[in-house]
């Protein structure tokens, strides 16, 4: 009878505890969706939501309106369809649709060699309704992002701890700016949470037909959310063939038929590629290459070695970045929205407590060894900062976007075996 007790007890604490979580959860999102009609404007707000006339082109003449052609008669419009994803700019469309918008109300893209004035001039602000609708669009993505991320989480290190992690992402600064706004950023970290919670199945042991093709359906939603999700895609296939090298064969087919899948989706969500698929990676190479110099020539000098070795840290978790293009008097205009957003739902920027932050994280590491999943991080991590130091040396935060997981994995990690130490510490010296 005792023993009985004892249990429906611990049954009752448990479930005042998953109840404490859910609703820190709740509050959670409610601040993200509370700080969507203060957040700053950023041009790239325009251009995303420019993208979403090809659903109505598409709609008035079929997919072939978006088709590639060599010489197209809206060759930015082209340009633009092939360096960026699809998702976003398609979700926004849906919704803009659905409220009884057209193309029409759409306005133009955002001229980045003029200033705020002639960018009004031209009809390159959105306008109010579509602005607001994309910000709420982005918003709750964001929103279903996190719920995955959680997900995620609780299988690789427990409810507890899970719960934690997805609090430091959802306080981030540079998370809640950018999923906000009207931009790439709330679909891309949807693509992000769906490859991580469908590979966190495979690697706690769900390997079934199923997992493997939610696993590619995943990898391919986010790789046309945005092509720099590529980054965590690729080290997540290495980390599965890690462990699933006991049996490598049967996993080295089921990563291939993964990888199908995954091609599938995207040039399902891709119709420019379909003409000529075999061509369309080189030319889209060529044209990331260009925008690129491109951005390097507006950044200004590029990062150094140790600055991007910083980066991989101070980005994801440091102060929001408002804007990346420096020969523009951005803070002249944006200051009053700047500090309306600052005294409000900004989030906390976990890099002004970098001892800590670096502290944390070292002693994450160290306790990968003992998780089941702890390769898995490790692996995926180390893929992704690698490939930004190689690829990358732009002083631009949203690039660092897809470490913020990892980092707060391990940051919650960290805190939790520091909090262990110390909690030992005391009892010996009481004892």
């Amino acid at each position: 009878m005792i023993k009985l007790a004892a249990l429906i007890a611990i049954d009752q604490t448990m479930a005042t505890r998953r109840h404490l979580i859910l609703f820190g959860f709740g509050l959670l999102l409610l601040y993200v969706l509370m700080g969507v009609a203060d957040v700053p404007f950023h041009g790239d707000e325009s251009t995303t939501l420019n993208m979403a006339k090809d659903w109505f082109r598409m709609r008035q003449h079929g997919f072939s309106a978006l088709y590639y052609h060599p010489n197209p008669s809206e060759p930015y419009a082209q340009d633009l369809r092939l360096l960026n994803g699809t998702i976003p700019s398609l979700s926004y469309a849906i919704m803009l649709d659905l409220a009884g918008l057209n193309g029409e109300a759409l306005n133009n893209i955002w001229h980045w060699g003029e200033d705020w004035w002639v960018n009004q001039y031209y009809g390159s602000f959105p306008r109010a309704d579509v602005l607001f609708i994309g910000r709420w669009t982005s918003a709750l993505t964001l929103c279903l992002a996190l719920a995955l991320f959680f997900a995620s989480a609780r299988l690789l290190v427990g409810i507890h701890r899970a719960f934690f992690a997805v609090l430091i992402i959802g306080l981030t600064p540079a998370v809640l700016l950018n999923g906000r706004r009207a931009v790439f950023e709330g679909a891309t970290l949807l693509g992000l949470a769906l490859v991580w919670y469908a590979a966190a199945q495979l690697v706690t042991g769900k390997v079934r037909l199923g997992n493997w093709l939610f696993f590619g359906a995943a990898c391919g939603i986010a790789l046309a959310a945005k092509h720099i999700n590529l980054l965590l895609i690729m080290p997540t296939f290495a980390a599965l063939l890690w462990y699933g090298r006991a049996r490598l064969w049967q996993t080295l087919r089921a990563t291939a038929l993964s990888a199908l899948v995954m091609s599938a989706v995207f040039l399902a969500f891709n119709p420019s590629w379909w003409v000529v698929p075999w061509f369309m990676p080189q030319e889209v190479l060529r044209l990331r290459t260009n925008m690129l110099a491109i951005q390097n020539t507006l950044l200004g000098r590029p990062l150094t070695i140790g600055e991007r070795l910083e980066a991989l840290v101070a980005f994801p978790l440091g102060v929001p970045q408002y804007f990346e293009e420096v020969s523009q008097p951005w803070y002249d205009w944006l200051a009053e929205s700047i500090q309306g957003y600052e005294r409000g739902f900004q989030g906390i920027a976990w890099y002004t407590l970098a001892p800590l932050v670096y502290v944390a994280l070292i002693v994450g590491i160290t306790t990968l060894p003992r998780l089941r999943t702890g390769a898995f991080i490790g692996i995926t991590l180390l893929g992704m900062s690698v490939a930004l130091l190689v690829t990358n040396t732009l002083m631009w935060q949203r690039y660092y976007l897809p470490l913020t997981f990892p980092l707060a994995l391990l940051t919650t990690l960290g805190l939790t075996e520091l909090a262990k130490l110390i909690r030992r510490a005391l009892v010996a010296r009481h004892v």
